[in-house]
Formats: structure tokens, C-alpha cells, sequence
């Protein structure tokens, strides 16, 4: 009898340790602006994700979007907004910033939210150490009263939001001690010209660095990395279309140059599966190097001052596979975020000096939101604090 009474305890016991291990990761909670509002939410959260439909699901009322905060024990808070194409998810120490088509959300002891004019499709965001303040760029579309092609800057200034008017369409934007840096179209829309935005200033002002022609055919491949010397941009397609290039051009000087980074197999199928697969977050400078990461996982480390590369590390094969993939760097850690429809998502912490693998965290109930029917895609990626 008494064996038996043990065996079960014992059994209880085990049930009761496999839930407390086993519960974070199958728990998803969908929160409310009240809870954002809570001093305390951000306490425990180490990462977040931006996941959107497109611009063309909000034509039948359809678009929505999500930040997914992600705890320290793999646990998912998910906030729904409305939809942003190509919206971010920003955070600067314990400040995140979140949007979607008509607000920006701001959580800093507390949720602050702020009414703006309807976007479509976003660009970038980041913050401004001079104003202490995040700034959000939209691809805005032609203006209503057809004077052209119009992008729109918010900035907040003193606490509060200021809207700026840039009269062109950005290809590519970057940012870098006080200043947005936006490749746009020149007027013959044979080139580009590189703009320096003064974003730190009360009064918006901005000039061209210098103008760059492209050949037919060539296309853009990141987003902007900037450094204290140079502004950095990947191109395919300038000398040939299976390779992949870095253009830098001197921020005093003007001057262009082009270098060779990564050339793959001349077929159709394989250049396609060359590209990378984040546009926002594929490319970086950090310490002297610009890192690019393509569509294979292979990671380039890239000399700033001589352009030469080599591959430093490859991301896991196994996980290049998922439906969903995105990537961050934090301080000397290359963070990748992949999930695959109707499993537990990962996080994988790998570092830049050795390119070996850290930690790899397991985030649970991801599929509760992403569903091959929603129509999500992964836009943005943040890791908060290590893990």
C-alpha cells in the first residue's frame, strides 16, 4: 500500500514539474493596450517580433499586424494593431516603439500612442540619442494635389511628434550619429543620389552627398550601413547579375567605389535563392567591418577600408529552411529568429568574433497568430536585452 501511495506522489510530483517546464513555452496571451500600460510589462521581455500583412490586404479591410513580445522564459504577449507593410518594431534601453497604418505606439513606463496621417508602406526607424526620441520613415506615395512623389519623417522632438515632408521616393535609408542618410532616385531616374537628412535639428535640412549611375538591370539588396567615414549599400546585377557588390561612397568626398563581394553559380534558380532574406537587417557595419548575410546564411565580413570579404560563419542549414526568417544584431551578437508554420519557433545567438553558435532559445505557441491563413509577414526583428 504504501509503495503504491508512492508511486503515485511521485507521479503527481513529476506532472507538476513538467508543467512548470513545460507551460511557458505553450503559453501565448493576447494583450491589451491596458496591459502595455502596465510600468511593469517590459520587465521580463527579452525580444520582440513585427509581423504584417500587406498594403493591398487593408484595400478590403483585412490588414492587421502584430508585435510579439517574447519573455525571458519563452512565453508570447502578442498586441494587434492595424496593418503597415514593411512597418518596424524599435527599442533604445527600456523605450519600444511599435506602429501600424494610422498610429505610433510608444512603452515607456507606460503606453503613449500617437494619431498620424495614413501610411501604407514603412522604411526604417531608430532613434535619436540628440532629441531622445525615435524617428519613423514612410514611403507615403504621390501626393493628393500631384506635386510629385513624397516621403514622411515623425521625429519626436521635446516629447512630442514632428512631421517632416521629403519630396522623394527612398530606395534604401540608413542612420548614423544624428543623421539619416536615403538613397532616392535622381531626376532622369538613370541613378541615385545619396541624401544626408539632418534629423537632430528642430528644422529639417538636407543635401546630396553625390549622385551615382546604375546600370539597367542593376538592383538595390539592403537597406543603408553608415559608418563615421563612409555609407555602404549591397547591389546586384552593376557588372553581372549573379554578383553581388558594395558600393561606398566617401561622405566628404563624394567619391564611389564599387567592390565584389559574392559570386554565385550564372543559373536562374541559384541567384534567386542568393538574395537575401531580410532586406531591412541583411547588412551592418560594426567595428571596422560591414557584415551582409545572403540567402544561403552565409555571413561575409567585409574589411570597411579595403572591401575585401570572406564568409566568417554559416547560419544553421536546418533553420534556413523555415517559413519565416529574420535577423538582428546586438553589441558583438548576430541574433536569427526562424519559424516554421505549426512548430516552435527558435532564436539562435551567434557571435560575430568567433562565429560559433552561443545559445539557442525555443519560443512556443508562435502558431496561435501565424497561420498559413493569416497572411502575415515577418517585417522586423529586436532583441532587447541578451538571454
Amino acid at each position: 500500500m504504501k509503495k503504491w501511495m508512492i508511486t503515485i506522489a511521485m507521479l503527481i510530483l513529476a506532472g507538476i514539474a513538467l508543467f512548470v517546464f513545460v507551460s511557458p513555452l505553450t503559453s501565448h496571451k493576447a494583450v491589451s493596450q491596458q496591459d502595455l500600460s502596465d510600468t511593469d510589462f517590459l520587465d521580463d521581455k527579452d525580444s520582440l517580433l513585427y509581423l504584417s500583412t500587406s498594403a493591398d490586404q487593408d484595400a478590403f479591410g483585412g490588414g492587421k499586424s502584430y508585435a510579439l513580445f517574447i519573455s525571458q522564459d519563452g512565453s508570447l504577449s502578442s498586441f494587434k494593431m492595424k496593418g503597415l507593410e514593411l512597418g518596424s518594431a524599435k527599442i533604445h534601453g527600456d523605450s519600444v516603439m511599435l506602429e501600424d497604418k494610422n498610429t505610433i505606439f510608444t512603452i515607456k513606463n507606460g503606453l503613449r500612442s500617437h494619431k498620424r496621417a495614413y501610411q501604407h508602406t514603412g522604411d526604417s526607424a531608430g532613434f535619436l540619442q540628440q532629441t531622445d526620441g525615435f524617428y519613423t520613415l514612410y514611403n507615403s506615395g504621390y501626393d493628393k494635389k500631384g506635386d510629385g512623389y513624397r516621403s514622411e519623417l515623425y521625429r519626436q522632438m521635446d516629447g512630442e511628434w514632428k512631421k517632416d515632408v521629403i519630396p522623394y521616393y527612398i530606395r534604401a535609408s540608413g542612420f548614423h550619429d544624428g543623421a539619416i542618410y536615403a538613397l532616392v532616385p535622381t531626376a532622369d531616374e538613370k541613378g541615385y543620389q545619396l541624401l544626408q537628412i539632418h534629423a537632430d535639428q528642430k528644422k529639417l535640412t538636407y543635401y546630396t552627398i553625390t549622385k551615382w549611375q546604375y546600370r539597367e538591370g542593376a538592383s538595390i539588396e539592403s537597406q543603408l550601413a553608415v559608418d563615421d567615414q563612409a555609407v555602404y549599400v549591397m547591389i546586384r546585377g552593376q557588372k553581372a547579375s549573379n554578383l553581388y557588390q558594395m558600393v561606398k561612397i566617401n561622405k566628404k568626398s563624394g567619391k564611389v567605389e564599387l567592390h565584389d563581394i559574392a559570386k554565385y553559380k550564372n543559373d536562374e534558380q541559384t541567384i534567386y535563392s542568393s538574395m537575401p532574406f531580410s532586406f531591412k537587417n541583411s547588412f551592418f557595419s560594426y567595428e571596422g567591418y560591414l557584415y551582409f548575410i545572403d540567402g544561403f546564411g552565409k555571413v561575409y565580413k567585409i574589411d570597411a577600408k579595403t572591401g575585401k570579404s570572406s564568409i566568417a560563419f554559416t547560419l544553421s542549414p536546418e533553420k534556413m529552411k523555415a517559413d519565416f526568417k529574420e535577423i538582428t544584431r546586438k553589441g558583438s551578437s548576430l541574433y536569427f529568429f526562424t519559424y516554421t508554420y505549426n512548430q516552435p519557433a527558435y532564436i539562435e545567438q551567434y557571435s560575430l568574433k568567433t562565429g560559433k553558435k552561443v545559445k539557442e532559445k525555443e519560443i512556443g505557441k508562435v502558431k496561435d497568430v501565424v497561420t498559413p491563413k493569416s497572411h502575415l509577414k515577418l517585417y522586423d526583428f529586436e532583441v532587447m536585452k541578451g538571454f
